[in-house]
């Protein structure tokens, strides 16, 4: 192929690479000895058998997972909203591409780039731009496809025809233009914050590169264009420290476009991206962001407990040489991605504090604080969230809320992602650890719609940490200017105690929240994990506890047991209705696979074989029939009834039962919500079947919730969504929620904590063996707390 000649742009010099056949964006058919090194041996080889596994599947026509190039522009059996179809056909065809692209280049078998190019050759005949359903999707959407068209070019380009290549430009060209053209409008919404910036134009900018050899005078300006345009978001979308505007799941599907276009773009000789001074912060926020002794990362605004599903780190790894970033992806990183090989090095990793990342940060243009003691597993982290709104970002009705971790649990946590812009929804208050009014929270959030908050005041020191965080703006209105609650004030001062002196880490949180002169229901509320079990205790408080803290008794089938036992309930039935059961079970056996299933029978109707959930961990899972199970129903009249499990599989284990008339209902289940329990313990037994004791963990650390207000308290527990939410009410003027949140191992016994209102504010005393905290909430305007440590 004719060399280009290279392109001097204002934006940057550009050193077009030769042209030649093979691939070119993030190796070279030089590359190929090594590469075929990396998978023989290690964690890489593990990752190349999969791929390879995958590419023949995909080339197999009696292959359940065959790909088919007739139906590459197939619709989804679920019908997806027009906006978002693009992702199912970007996804879909970037997978096949990595996978059958990177299998022929390890390997050089020539099936791999026949049917390769044949499913490359018909997406770009069947899934161009002026697609309507595509134009008229987002353009994250649009970036999915771009990123297919652009690795399959590039790893299979050289198996396709002439007229095929033709075709591939005409469509890719397309692409680039449109993408171009959008973000170049003056009130496109989506620039300069938003994940698209990395992900439409990150793929745009992967696709500019190859198209060099079909339009040498325009795909130099679309490179240097997309390259700013990576540049702008790098400076707004990330802070100072690296944190993203937008959650921790946001801030790397963004990146994942992006800095593979990074890595082309400096192979190519362009500007090197991956030094952007806002990527050094990256691996800290993100080792900031980690839950202590877990591989996820906190699920604030808008995003998921989960890890990188993406090697980028890895590639920050070794473009940075940082141990943290490695460290970082050996322990929240996975997938079967090309890129882990490609990007695969001897940076060896370093644990985050062996590498200086700090203890407490604020991330000043999130508008976040994160406070822990270590990354350990025993080790707690507490956070809380006041930051500013960027038009238009995912953004959830949350300044203020505070999370907590630790001791191996998740006690005060996120509800997730949610961006419906719906009342009740994940992205609003009612979904968040903060507080209503008269039932309403801040001004709704998500769908496009966002509120702000500020941080008034950070301190931290080896004592104890501070923030002020201020959502009176968020309770007033949103960036709409809609109405929330409206409120005259609504401050909240969080403290973090740092442990010395054998007292364990603990946090502070005093709700300074006022609407007007009259009197108003408050509800302070916290959210926790499903697996908790909440207790009152005698001081108006909750206590949490793991599941595993308390003895429990099962019912089971011993393993190797071949005869048919069943245990048996009765139970009384008050109101007719559609009845779902649903059990709390767990695979035990050998093999989970053979131990996963009862027969189970209500009265005299038909017994139904229960392929229950094949975990070795206790979960929930609800009575059906057959592979894949048929969640069942049963009318049930009043009166007594009774439910029957048989011996399907030794090794399947239940613990308890619950049947409620709510059959669109869930786990977790909460008391006296009108449900019928039955415990195994309960349950008459047949042989083989047996009932087995097991005593609670008696290492299980629990969490003290000690909580006050102005007037008295009325608390309850309900369950919101997919987890437990604690909700705390009281009638008054202005609350003055004051709560402690006390995260004890099981050796460390509660503290005695003492409140006294007095003249100049709320004094409260936490009195531990050999020590005492003592911290004033002033009265008056200035209302920062005072913090007062008492050690021998």
């Amino acid at each position: 192929m004719m060399k280009l000649a290279c392109t001097v742009l204002p934006l940057l010099l550009l050193a077009c690479p030769d042209l030649q056949a093979g691939p070119s964006l993030w190796f070279s058919k030089e590359d190929i000895p090594r590469l075929r090194a990396t998978v023989a041996e290690g964690e890489e080889a593990a990752v190349w058998e999969r791929i390879r596994q995958r590419a023949e599947e995909y080339c197999n026509p009696d292959a359940r997972g065959y790909a088919d190039p007739e139906t590459v522009d197939g619709r989804p059996a679920t019908p997806w909203r027009v906006q978002i179809l693009g992702h199912y056909f970007g996804r879909r065809l970037t997978d096949w591409m990595e996978t059958l692209g990177f299998a022929y280049q390890i390997t050089g078998e020539e099936r791999f780039a026949r049917h390769g190019a044949l499913l490359l050759a018909a997406a770009a005949r069947k899934l161009p731009v002026t697609d309507p359903d595509i134009a008229r999707g987002f353009a994250g959407a649009r970036g999915d496809i771009m990123r297919g068209l652009a690795v399959g070019y590039d790893w299979l380009g050289e198996a396709l025809t002439p007229e095929q290549k033709t075709i591939w430009a005409e469509t890719s060209a397309g692409y680039v233009r449109n993408m171009i053209a959008e973000v170049s409008r003056e009130q496109v919404w989506w620039r300069p914050h938003h994940n698209f910036m990395g992900v439409a134009l990150g793929a745009a900018g992967m696709l500019a590169l190859p198209l060099h050899e079909f339009h040498p005078e325009e795909a130099p300006k679309w490179t240097a264009f997309c390259a700013a345009q990576i540049k702008r978001w790098l400076d707004n979308g990330f802070d100072a420290r690296g944190a993203y505007v937008e959650g921790t799941s946001y801030g790397i599907y963004g990146l994942t476009n992006a800095l593979r276009f990074a890595d082309a773009l400096r192979r190519a000789g362009g500007p090197d991206l991956l030094q952007h001074p806002h990527l050094r912060g990256v691996p800290p926020f993100y080792a900031l962001s980690q839950l202590p002794g877990e591989a996820v990362f906190e699920a604030r605004n808008d995003a998921n407990y989960s890890g990188f599903g993406d090697p980028t780190m890895l590639l920050l790894a070794g473009v940075q040489r940082s141990g943290l970033a490695r460290w970082l992806w050996d322990h929240t990183g996975g997938g079967q991605s090309p890129f882990r090989i490609l990007w695969a090095n001897d940076v060896a990793p370093v644990d985050p504090l062996t590498a200086g990342a700090p203890l407490a940060q604020h991330f000043e243009g999130r508008g976040l604080c994160i406070w822990r003691t270590g990354w350990d597993a025993a080790d707690v982290m507490f956070s809380i969230e006041a930051g500013p709104y960027y038009a238009v970002t995912h953004d959830q009705a949350d300044e203020g809320h505070f999370t907590l971790y630790g001791l191996g649990q998740r006690w005060a946590i996120d509800s997730g992602y949610g961006n419906t812009g719906a009342p009740g929804g994940r992205d609003q208050t009612v979904a968040h650890n903060c507080v209503l009014v008269d039932g309403e929270g801040m001004a709704r959030s998500g769908a496009g719609r966002g509120t702000s908050g500020k941080l008034v005041e950070y301190h931290h020191d080896e004592v104890y940490g501070y923030a002020l965080a201020d959502a009176t703006e968020a309770y007033n209105r949103n960036h709409h200017d809609q109405p929330g609650a409206v409120v005259e004030h609504a401050r909240r001062h969080a403290l973090f105690i740092r442990p010395a002196h054998g007292v364990p880490a603990y946090a502070v949180v005093l709700d300074d929240i006022r609407k007007d002169d009259r009197e108003r229901e408050y509800t302070w509320m916290m959210h926790t994990s499903d697996s908790m079990l909440v207790a009152s205790d005698n001081h108006g408080g909750a206590v949490l506890r793991p599941e595993n803290a308390l003895p429990v008794t099962l019912a089971e089938t011993p393993d190797g047991e071949t005869g048919r036992g069943e245990f048996v309930w009765t139970f009384p039935v008050e109101k007719a209705g559609t009845y779902a059961i649903w059990g709390r079970v767990r695979a035990a056996g050998a093999e989970t696979a053979k131990a996963d299933s009862f027969f189970v029978q209500v009265d005299d109707g038909p017994r139904l074989d229960w392929h229950m959930p094949g975990r070795r961990e206790w979960t929930w899972g609800r009575v059906g029939g057959g592979v894949p199970t048929q969640p069942a129903s049963y009318p049930l009249e009043p009166g007594t009834h009774t439910l029957r499990f048989f011996t399907r599989e030794a090794g399947a284990q239940l613990e308890r039962v619950v049947i409620t008339a709510d059959v669109e209902a869930g786990p977790p289940f909460v008391p006296d919500q009108g449900d019928i329990t039955l415990l195994a313990e309960d349950a008459a037994m047949i042989a083989p079947m047996r009932q087995v004791r097991q005593e609670g963990a008696s290492d299980a650390p629990r969490m003290k919730l000690w909580l006050t207000a102005a007037a008295a308290l009325r608390h309850e527990v309900d369950r919101y969504d997919d987890h437990l939410r604690l909700n705390f009410r009281t009638t008054a003027v202005q609350p003055e929620f004051a709560a402690v949140l006390l995260p004890l191992p099981a050796d460390v016994e509660d503290p005695h904590i003492v409140m006294n209102h007095a003249e100049d504010g709320l004094r409260l005393e936490i009195r531990w063996p050999g020590r005492t905290d003592q911290i004033l909430w002033p009265a008056g305007e200035s209302r920062r707390p005072v913090v007062t440590v008492t050690a021998p």
